[in-house]
Parts: structure tokens; sequence; C-alpha cells
């Protein structure tokens, strides 16, 4: 008998193709059979008439890293029908966590009460695997992380030791469970590395059949010279390229975007191995701390906080402002503070979801101090939402074939520590968006091909086997969807929503959402 049936929906198998009638058969965590009208029982059964049936959603970028651990249910991503998340993104991940980088991470851990118990990747897995999960979850090694680990949070270049070190960390890390690297070159300390620096932890990877994924080290008006660098690690370390969360930052490079498309199409048609992935959001979401020169961003948080606290280099980072406002303008990527939205600060409930200008408003106050003062507070842990792209240019990329769909958000819930901020919707919303406002609504895209850039496609580029279709044999990771009333809920004024529309989400042959309540299984794995 079959564990599972599916009856009557329309699957749409991941890889593009039309929709097509048919039934699914599960046995144990596998498709057994799919094929229109199954004969038999099956020990459960789903009618999914008026459904569409696809393969799970892979989100290729993701900050889980902590928050599965705080919660292993995942809510706000498995109710948007994602079974698979890859974690370790923008250069921090979960681990290593020696030398600086444990500091680090335990203060990011603290914003969830979260005391840290774990120092290797090791460790830190086998904490995901006795925690369980509601979903599947590849982990990639973060560069910035490994840095820490090594040379700290200053700006600093490593010795021929140093690197060897690193080197070390990167090989030890893909031994005992990551998937790929990943860099966030925007941010320090990822930001003071130079390229050869990389290309060398980059090289290690591609030994072990790994990627490489990228926070390239500028969106705004460096943005090509960025992909450009990113191209360049891939070719000399040999290795898949995945360009994170694909976007022209900054009302005075929206002008790039023809450029951008010519640098993609001809790494299209050149057969190139890299490929990026994409939110589909007119805003982005990270530290306050990122505004903030480079100079200013040595140490990690703690040392941020300390250094805008003190009454001299605050003096000379207003003047630093005053001076060079568009650079600081370059790097939040925004006009002016109406467009930065407080998103977390645990010290100062009061302003989340308001903007700077809104607190500075209310206070009489000066809106860099404002700023500063958030940033003190919280000890550098402060973040936001920065209104800093364009909706055209977010449709215009969104139709590319190298861009696939992916969050750039956490696991969160609204109960509990992880419903303290008041977040960037993405992390609610993101799949559902896709699905409701840019195939049903704009038709922005198809829906088969939707549907291929959230599942097989990141299958395929991150070696994520047997997963992102609908077929015999493959794992049973399927969502259940209405596409006719799927659509995100999240907004920026009210963010902690989930979606409607999708009443089944199954992982490993187990169904963990039911008529769009969680059941509460933990059937997810370490990929």
């Amino acid at each position: 008998m079959l564990d599972l049936v599916i009856k009557g929906g329309t699957v749409i198998d991941g890889t593009g193709a039309a929709g097509f009638r048919a039934d699914i058969g599960i046995v144990d965590d596998r498709i057994a059979v799919v094929a229109q009208g199954i004969d038999g029982p099956g020990a459960q059964e789903i009618d999914a008439s008026g459904l569409c049936v696809t393969p799970g959603f892979i989100d290729p970028h993701t900050h889980s890293d902590l928050t599965l651990i705080v919660d292993p249910c995942a809510q706000s991503k498995i109710r948007q029908g994602v079974t698979t998340e890859i974690v370790g993104n923008c250069g921090f991940s979960g681990a290593p966590v020696l030398g600086d980088a444990h500091a680090q991470m335990s203060a990011e851990a603290a914003q969830y009460d979260l005391t840290m118990s774990w120092a290797t990747v090791s460790e830190y897995l086998g904490k995901i695997r006795d925690t369980g999960a509601a979903l599947n979850v590849v982990p990639l090694l973060g560069h910035n992380t490994v840095r820490g680990c090594v040379l700290g949070y200053d700006d600093v270049q490593p010795t021929a030791a140093q690197q060897a070190e690193m080197e070390r960390l990167v090989a030890e890390a893909m031994e005992q469970g990551t998937r790929g690297l990943s860099t966030g070159l925007y941010y320090p300390p990822g930001y003071y590395a130079g390229t050869d620096e990389v290309v060398g932890l980059a090289a290690v990877t591609a030994r072990y059949g790994g990627i490489y994924a990228s926070h390239i080290r500028g969106e705004c008006d460096t943005l090509l010279t960025a992909v450009a660098e990113a191209v360049e690690i891939g070719e000399r370390a040999d290795i898949v390229v995945e360009i994170a969360h694909l976007k022209v930052e900054g009302f005075s490079n929206w002008h790039l975007v023809e450029d951008l498309l010519r640098v993609l199409d001809s790494l299209q048609a050149s057969g190139a191995r890299v490929g990026c992935d994409q939110y589909p959001y007119r805003a982005s979401s990270t530290w306050l701390a990122a505004m903030l020169p480079y100079w200013a961003q040595t140490g990690g948080s703690e040392s941020i906080a300390q250094r805008v606290a003190d009454p001299v280099m605050r003096a000379t980072l207003r003047e630093d402002w005053e001076q060079n406002q568009i650079e600081w303008q370059n790097r939040g990527g925004v006009r002016d503070w109406s467009e930065v939205l407080i998103s977390a600060c645990e010290e100062r409930p009061d302003v989340l979801g308001k903007t700077i200008a809104e607190v500075a408003d209310l206070e009489h106050r000066d809106p860099l101090d404002v700023f500063f003062d958030l940033i003190i507070i919280s000890r550098g842990q402060a973040s936001a939402v920065w209104f800093d792209q364009n909706e055209d240019i977010v449709q215009t990329l969104m139709r590319h074939p190298l861009v696939a769909v992916g969050s750039d958000g956490a696991a969160l819930s609204p109960e509990g520590p992880l419903g303290r901020q008041r977040v960037h919707p993405r992390n609610y919303g993101t799949f559902p968006r896709v699905l409701g406002r840019y195939v049903r609504e704009k038709r922005v895209l198809a829906l088969e091909e939707a549907v291929r850039k959230m599942t097989s496609m990141t299958a395929e580029r991150y070696s994520v086997e047997d997963r992102g279709v609908v077929r015999e044999g493959a794992y049973a990771d399927i969502v259940l969807f209405n596409a006719g009333a799927v659509a995100d809920r999240s907004t920026f004024a009210d963010p902690l929503q989930y979606p409607a529309g999708i009443p089944y989400v199954i992982v490993n042959g187990q169904v963990v959402v039911e008529q769009e309540r969680h059941t509460g299984a933990l059937p997810g794995r370490v990929l």
C-alpha cells in the first residue's frame, strides 16, 4: 500500500514543462508513482482537485543558521512552501566559531535568547540534527566567519600562514558537511579581503565539488565591477558561481540595468557556470551599521558601537557624512532617512516599523543622531529595511533566464524570540508573492517557469540530488497551492503574516502543513 496518495491535482513538475493532471503515490520518503488514476487506496489521501502540485520550493539564499535551532518548525518558510533552505549566506555561517568569530556569533545568538553550544561545523550540524527541522538544510561556509576565526574583524591582510589556516578551515568544513563557500564582500571583514584571498578559498571548495555564492562587493555604483570580480573568482577557482540577491541599488545607479543585462546575456550565451537569485521586493534589509564608512566598521559589532559612542569619533563620522554624502548614499542606496525603516532594535521596540526620519521628527532630533544612537544602544545589532530599488528593474531581472527566486530571509515565527523584530516581508512572503503578484496578477513569469525558478534551477546549481522535481524516484518534497488564490499577506507595515492559498506542504513524505496549519512534524534533513 502507498503511504500517501495525492489525487486529482495539476502537476507542475519543476522542469518548466506544461502542467498535467495526475495522481502521485508516495512510499516512505520517495515518490513511487506519478500516473493518472492510481489504483488502490493510500494510508493517507489528499484531494488535490483545483490545486497545483509542485516540487517543494528550494530557497537558495537564507539566513536561518541560528533561527532553525531556536524554532525548528521553520514557520515562516514552510508555510510558503519552502522545503529546503540553503543557509550560511553572505559570508556568515553558524560555524566554525573560533577566536573572534565566537564573540561575534554569540552576540547575534543573544538576540534570540540562544546560547551557543558548538564550535565546529560538525558540532553545529549535529545540533540541527538533534533539534530536528521541518525542512531540509543545505549548509554553506561563510568567508567572513572563517576570516573572523583566523584574522578577527579588522582591516588586515593574511600572512601566508594565515591564508593556509583559512584554507585548512575550508577543507575541514567541506569534509564535515558544508556544500560550498559564501562571501559577503560588501560587509567587513570580507570587504577587506583581496580577490586572491577569496580565489584561494574557493579553489579549496571546488576540489570538494562545492559552489561559490557571493553577496558581491557592491550593488550600487560599483555593481558591474563587482559582478566581474565574482565571475573572475569562478573562472580562476574553477567553481560554479551564484550571485546573491541580484539588484541595482540606489536611485542614482538604476541606469546600470542595461549594462547588467548585457553582462548576464553574455554569460548565458557563453555557457559560463554563473547564476543569480533575487527576492521580489524593491527594498533590501541589513544592519544599520552597514551605512557607516568601512573604516568605522572594523572590529565587529561591539567595536562599531563603542566607536560610534566615542564623542570624538562621532564628530568625525558626522564630518564624513557631511563631506561624503554620495558615498553614504551608495552604501545605503537611499535618498534620505525617510527610506530607512527600522526593523530590529530590541532595546527600543517603540521605534520598530518607523523610519529614521519619523523617529527624528517625533523626538525633535537630527536623523543622523538617531541613526548613531540606535547603533550604540543595540551594540551594533540594529537593522533596517532600505527602500533602495526600482520596481521595473525588479521585474526586468526576474524575467532573466539566469535568475532564480530566493528570499534572503530567515525561518521565523510571530511568537517567541523570533517574533520580536519588525522584519522585511520577504521572510514570510517571497515565494507566494512571486506566484500571486508576478505570475497571476502582473504576468511577469509563466507559472511553469516561476516554479522552475523556485525548484529545479536551484537544485541543479547546488547539486541537491533528487529534489526540485516531481518524478518517480525523487524525494517526496511537495507543495500544493491554489494558483487563483495564492498570495503573500506580509507587508512592510505588518510583516508577521503567513501567506494564503498553500494548504499542504510535504517534506520527505511527511505532511508538515495540512489545511494551512503546521502539524508539528520535523522530517527535514541536513543534506
